[in-house]
């Protein structure tokens, strides 16, 4: 299994939306805003990157929630590592053929 899934849930109108979920290690629930905004008191990073059209994306990804066993970090500590991770596995999709397929 990776180490992530990409979700979507058109059942639930209240949390609609594009999802990552982080399966192995800590279990994290991860929401991808399209553009560059605050998503509220959750931890968050903005990225960005050039598309095959040549225009800049902008994407936010917030902690929706986030279970660890982990005592000795604190909740951000192990919260940013997954955002990187999860962006550099959600960047791979949006450059991929399947994402311009599925048109999410």
């Amino acid at each position: 299994m990776d180490k992530f899934l990409l979700a979507v849930n058109p059942m639930r109108p209240e949390a609609s939306g594009l999802w990552i979920i982080h399966m192995i290690g800590s279990k994290a629930i991860i929401k991808c805003s399209e553009g560059h905004i605050k998503p509220g008191e959750e931890i968050y990073q903005h990225f960005q990157f050039r598309n095959r059209e040549d225009k800049i994306e902008e994407w936010t990804l917030s902690i929706y929630h986030l279970s660890t066993t982990d005592i000795v970090k604190s909740y951000s500590e192990q919260a940013v590592p997954i955002l990187e991770r999860a962006w550099r596995w959600f960047r791979s999709y949006l450059e991929s053929d399947n994402y311009r397929r599925n048109k999410l």
